[in-house]
């Protein structure tokens, strides 16, 4: 058996999974199940590359294997990369997908129910999945502001649109947004409700993914980021 030649070929196809797996999803060639498992093996097979790279590169006395065998090793870290790095952002976050900053009466989404398909995630609310977010995300609270409601829902365009955010809808009090992960294009729905107060006005926002049971903490971070930049 050639172990340099075989590493090097479990390192390529790692790198063919993880970008296979990545396309599929984004052009809709196959489920999104199936382009996670895909993730999951390049992940894996990059693993046993590195390991057979570090296990047998010394032992190796053929330049040519030695070589393979390096070459293996770097190959191989996108797959590792990327894993470890969703390992990393989703460590702790629960498995819930639709975050919103009212529990008792999230924002209601108009226009999102037009983009999604059979198969995507309810656009219901869970109400079970409030304790968990409050546990979770005890910061993620309703905005308040001084502006009205027109210059509220202003500034909230501008905002949307500075983090990246497709506005797909509006109307008085009501914006709708969406945005697209980075790897496998997953797309995220957003609403923002302003309601008058005898201050000024508040900001609701409710943010839920199409796909998955759970979400890696993204829709908490995406409102995170929205209310930071709005309380400046």
């Amino acid at each position: 058996m050639n172990i340099p030649s075989l590493t090097n070929k479990i390192a390529i196809t790692s790198l063919l999974l993880l970008a296979l797996g990545a396309a599929g999803v984004r052009f809709h060639w196959y489920t999104f199940q199936i382009g996670l498992l895909m993730f999951s093996l390049a992940a894996l097979l990059g693993f046993i590359s590195i390991c057979a790279s570090a296990l047998f590169t010394r032992r190796t006395s053929d330049p040519i294997g030695r070589r393979q065998l390096s070459q293996a090793a770097i190959i191989a870290l996108p797959a590792i990369i990327f894993f470890s790095l969703s390992l990393f952002r989703g460590a702790g976050a629960p498995l819930i997908h639709d975050i919103t900053t009212d529990t008792e009466n999230p924002p209601q989404f108009i226009a999102a129910k037009q983009n999604r398909l059979p198969s995507d995630n309810s656009l219901n609310y869970q109400t079970s999945n409030s304790s968990l977010q409050k546990q979770a995300y005890p910061d993620v609270q309703t905005i308040p502001s001084v502006l009205s409601i027109d210059e509220a829902q202003g500034k909230a365009i501008t905002i949307a649109k500075e983090l990246g955010w497709d506005i797909n809808y509006q109307e008085h009090g009501h914006i709708e947004a969406s945005v697209r992960s980075f790897w496998f294009g997953f797309t995220d729905d957003i609403v923002i409700r302003i309601a008058q107060t005898p201050s000024g006005s508040i900001i609701d926002l409710r943010s839920s993914s199409r796909v998955g049971k759970g979400d890696l903490g993204e829709n908490a971070k995406r409102i995170r980021q929205f209310t930071e930049l709005y309380l400046k």
